[in-house]
């Protein structure tokens, strides 16, 4: 793990900073190629790079790694329903964002050869600033894919626990909004990623997009222990040698341990990514656990951290507790956690 942090992004960058960072292609990390993004193969190992990349990122501002993962898993998912859901998304602009609302809580009814959609979706990322949303809808007793434009739903910003504030997470709604049927899509029973760009061992996209929101949660981890440690260093700096030696060795100890708990959280997220989907999730649930752990053993840490924004070490010690209630709500139905 790095001594410092990496330099280029503001940890308390707004949603509009953020968003601007994700229309650039270097962030395009899992946007088919073709479409202007990054992503050629669709394989394992790209996946596992992902992870990397979010941990990275989420390990300077938790909310840009949560909001890199949220569009770019979705765009993983628009890209494995073919050339027809990509075009509507990418064909007029390479750079439009799309996120994704999980849960089957909307109705499709047939209108004329078109549909009406009607339905809410509760913390769905980047919703505040996403162009298109990809929300999962029935249609009678089939589950259904649907791609609307934002300016067709209503969005609102929920008010909720602290944390992943610039994440851009809102509730959506739709109310008997027309939709084309071009833009309806089924739902693969396997959750299948496979298309002509798919490599092999290509990620399902409920693994890929568990592994995206746990390398979100570990990567803010890391954040703190890198506050953390940054503190203490200062600390020793000002105290001239006199800080006591037990609280030293103490403290010693707990950093050396939330740092091989972290790193062994991260090594978990890779390999999740080239296995099925029970031992995926299984995998994940453990790693946000291991890393939330190591979180709340910083900030408790001889009391020293306050619970406000103006503490590194708190501010994404509460992106840490936002992401990992939210990782656990998404895989825990996958795998006993």
């Amino acid at each position: 793990m790095a001594e410092s942090p990496a330099p280029g992004v503001d940890p308390a960058a707004s949603i509009t900073e953020s968003v601007a960072l994700l229309r650039e292609p270097s962030y395009r990390l899992l946007q088919p190629a073709r479409h202007g993004g990054r992503a050629i193969s669709r394989s394992a190992s790209e996946a596992a790079d992902f992870v990397t990349a979010v941990a990275a990122l989420a390990e300077r501002d938790g909310s840009l790694g949560w909001l890199t993962a949220a569009v770019n898993t979705a765009a993983y998912l628009v890209g494995g329903l073919g050339d027809s859901a990509s075009e509507q998304v990418w064909g007029a602009d390479a750079a439009a964002l799309v996120t994704s609302a999980g849960g089957h809580t909307g109705t499709l009814t047939a209108d004329a050869g078109n549909f009406r959609l009607t339905g809410h979706w509760q913390d769905v990322t980047g919703a505040l600033s996403a162009d298109w949303l990809l929300v999962s809808a029935m249609e009678k007793d089939s589950a259904r894919y649907v791609l609307i434009p934002r300016d067709a739903v209503q969005v609102d910003r929920q008010a909720g626990p602290r944390g992943l504030d610039s994440a851009g997470i809102a509730a959506v709604t739709a109310s008997d909004a027309l939709v084309d049927a071009k833009a309806v899509f089924p739902v693969p029973a396997d959750n299948s990623c496979h298309t002509a760009d798919s490599g092999d061992g290509c990620p399902g996209y409920e693994v890929l997009a568990g592994a995206g929101q746990a390398a979100a949660v570990v990567g803010a981890a890391a954040g703190v222990w890198l506050a953390h440690v940054g503190q203490v260093r200062q600390r020793l700096a000002t105290s001239y040698g006199s800080e006591d030696t037990t609280e030293l060795t103490s403290s010693a100890v707990l950093v050396a341990r939330a740092e091989s708990d972290i790193d062994a959280a991260r090594l978990q997220l890779v390999r999740s990514v080239d296995v099925d989907t029970p031992a995926a999730a299984a995998a994940q649930c453990q790693a946000v656990t291991r890393a939330r752990n190591a979180a709340d053993q910083l900030l408790s840490s001889g009391n020293r951290h306050a619970l406000d924004a103006a503490d590194p070490v708190a501010r994404q010690w509460f992106d840490v507790l936002a992401g990992y209630r939210l990782t656990i709500r998404r895989v825990e139905h996958l795998a006993v956690c």
